[in-house]
């Protein structure tokens, strides 16, 4: 990999670890559809015993299990032309985004849970305190391309979100998956129709559309997260990498949260 292109990481000293279980601070509604395109998105997911994951879920949701496991998965993704449904481009804005979330069940159906959003637009970390129950945060957020490899880099003020991710597309996985194949992996990982969130003890689900994709197991070269460290640490459990899942250039549209 060329190294001007790709520099070495340098270390961020953690200043704080995620409190256990995370404190989910009251999200937003999103009263509007907002759209984008996911230009590179890379789903990195560790698989975890259930007994001990299901220490983060909070009621009425249940950990969404396979074989003995729990998966949480951090969604490594750049969006171009993100906005509200509708608008002209010079109202819209490019992010690059490293999401944490944990697959889990509402009233049988498959969804997730965001533990943390740390993201690249400060359109998007100023609003969607306001309006969104991602919460993201405004942290330093870099994806570099050189042919079929990328980097994704991330620094966050409190430590906690200090992030790096390099990946071959072109490369099978090397990793050894519970799930069958890619699209097993996939239908599982990210077939879910809708996110969620929990407020005072109430259910907010928000819709998502996209154009068909067809993930894939691509190879993940290096793979670090404070976020994922820490929380290993916490549950005093091995949180393990099953693989990541790639898919690009996927039409999105967020649709306007509701109550459930």
């Amino acid at each position: 990999m060329n190294a001007a292109i790709f520099p070495r990481l340098e270390r961020h000293p953690i200043v704080g670890e995620p409190p256990f279980p995370p404190v989910l601070h009251e999200g937003g509604t999103q009263f509007l559809a907002v759209s984008g395109t996911l230009t590179d998105r890379f789903l990195v997911t560790y698989r975890g015993e259930a007994s001990r994951l299901r220490e983060l879920v909070p009621a009425p949701f249940v950990l969404d299990e396979h074989r003995g496991y729990g998966f949480l998965s951090v969604c490594a993704v750049e969006i171009a032309g993100m906005g509200v449904e509708g608008t002209p481009s010079f109202l819209r804005f490019d992010n690059r985004e490293f999401l944490y979330r944990l697959g889990v069940r509402f009233r049988g159906e498959a969804t997730f849970l965001t533990l943390r959003s740390d993201v690249s637009s400060r359109a998007l970390a100023l609003l969607g305190r306001h309006f969104s129950h991602y919460r993201p945060n405004l942290g330093q957020v870099s994806l570099l391309r050189d042919g079929p490899r990328l980097r994704m880099e991330g620094t966050t003020p409190d430590g906690v979100g200090d992030a790096v991710l390099e990946v071959d597309r072109d490369a099978p996985s090397l990793n050894d998956s519970v799930f069958e194949d890619d699209a097993h992996a996939a239908e599982f990982l990210l077939g879910m129709a809708f996110s969620a969130d929990v407020v005072r003890g109430r259910v907010r689900v928000q819709p998502i559309d996209h154009a068909p994709w067809e993930p894939r197991f691509v190879r993940t070269r290096l793979a670090r997260f404070a976020f994922v460290d820490a929380l290993e640490r916490r549950l005093g459990t091995r949180l393990e990498l099953d693989g990541t899942l790639a898919v690009r250039d996927v039409p999105h549209v967020w649709r306007a949260a509701r109550w459930s």
